[in-house]
């Protein structure tokens, strides 16, 4: 009789134990279920967006023509997103960027506006349509035979191939050196064209005595990567101040990164005014064609020395207010001699102020770039 009542007791607890299991799997199925359906709910969300978005193109394009009032349109192709991740500056300064274009355009007289990367292919009748090429590569409408078609090479030039090239009717390249090979390359006019910058944004602190809120300063996302200028720090023990997204994977607890979040772009300048310098790096591709990225003209622009990776070009015109690093050892080498050299360093960018901005300014720049327009168009 005990025999038979710990059998059905065994039977009955193997019993429970399989349907706890069963209902765990339920419960899992039912998570994964509504798991799905919000999945399914955000894409039809996105659907519905994307066809009104196209419903408006046209509509768009019509309220163009009228505000331009006869004014030449520019169309200034932006690679950040239509969302509010595009006043990140960290990682999409590109559409602030294209708003500057913009606004000295319209001093200048033109009619412009930012088309953002879901709306690259809006159909508009424009004069010139001018792609910041980033890592969004951009088909030009050649069914509209009054546009000139201007691409603006700022980064990722390991993207870019000769047949894109060739669709458009001037090529632009943040790169003195590599220009020259490309147009070697191709048949369409290539230009070199640095990165310009805001100065009514990035100008020096009129308080040229005052102690700098930060010592170190580094702006930029991981790109899911640990970045050499930030690792290098925590490696030999250099205290950093770091803004950007995604470090804190890296750096949950580090007592020499000091994390900040994420900055707006136009928050950028005000950190780079108060700290002693920055710390600047480049992918890889950049710095093998010498394509110089917008934090450079910016922090010396803030009156700011800088420790940057090295470009022979780089060097040659900026050594007196840069320091450069090739690996590890030289990097921390560049520590040192900044502390040696601070107000050397310091002096000699408030002293080439006029320099950078007569080679940066955002408005001296946009006339040269209408004025290479202009000489293609003859």
């Amino acid at each position: 009789m005990n025999r038979a009542l710990e059998v059905i007791k065994s039977r009955v607890s193997l019993g429970n134990q399989r349907l706890e299991e069963v209902q765990e799997r339920l419960s899992d199925a039912e998570q994964q279920i509504r798991k799905q359906n919000r999945r399914i709910g955000e894409l039809e969300k996105t659907i519905l967006k994307e066809f009104q978005r196209r419903d408006q193109w046209e509509k768009r394009a019509a309220e163009i023509q009228y505000l331009a009032q006869g004014r030449p349109i520019w169309s200034i192709k932006c690679p950040a997103p239509d969302s509010e991740l595009r006043y990140h500056g960290g990682k999409y300064g590109d559409y602030a960027y294209c708003l500057t274009i913009r606004r000295q355009l319209e001093l200048m007289g033109y009619y412009a506006y930012v088309d953002c990367y879901e709306d690259w292919d809006c159909p508009v009748e424009a004069d010139v349509v001018l792609v910041i090429r980033g890592v969004h590569e951009y088909h030009p409408d050649r069914r509209s035979t009054k546009t000139c078609y201007v691409l603006w090479m700022v980064s990722h030039p390991e993207l870019i191939t000769c047949e894109e090239l060739e669709r458009y009717d001037l090529v632009l390249v943040d790169s003195k050196s590599y220009a020259e090979k490309l147009q070697q390359q191709v048949s369409v006019p290539v230009r070199p064209f640095y990165v310009l910058t805001d100065t009514e944004m990035f100008y020096p602190s009129e308080k040229n005595n005052l102690t700098p809120k930060y010592n170190r300063v580094f702006i930029g996302n991981t790109r899911g990567v640990l970045r050499n200028c930030v690792r290098w720090c925590n490696d030999n023990q250099i205290e950093v101040d770091v803004w950007g997204a995604e470090w804190e994977k890296f750096y949950p607890d580090s007592m020499y990164v000091h994390l900040h979040g994420q900055i707006e772009y136009h928050q950028i300048s005000e950190v780079y005014r108060n700290s002693r310098f920055v710390i600047n790096d480049h992918y890889p591709e950049m710095i093998e064609t010498e394509m110089m990225n917008n934090r450079f003209p910016e922090v010396l622009l803030c009156g700011t020395p800088m420790i940057c990776d090295w470009a022979e070009s780089f060097e040659r015109n900026y050594g007196d207010m840069v320091l450069f690093y090739r690996n590890e050892e030289e990097f921390v080498q560049c520590m040192k001699e900044m502390e040696e050299r601070y107000d050397e360093l310091r002096a000699n960018v408030m002293k080439n102020q006029d320099k950078l901005k007569e080679e940066f300014d955002f408005h001296r720049g946009v006339e040269r770039m209408k004025a290479l327009i202009d000489d293609i168009s003859q």
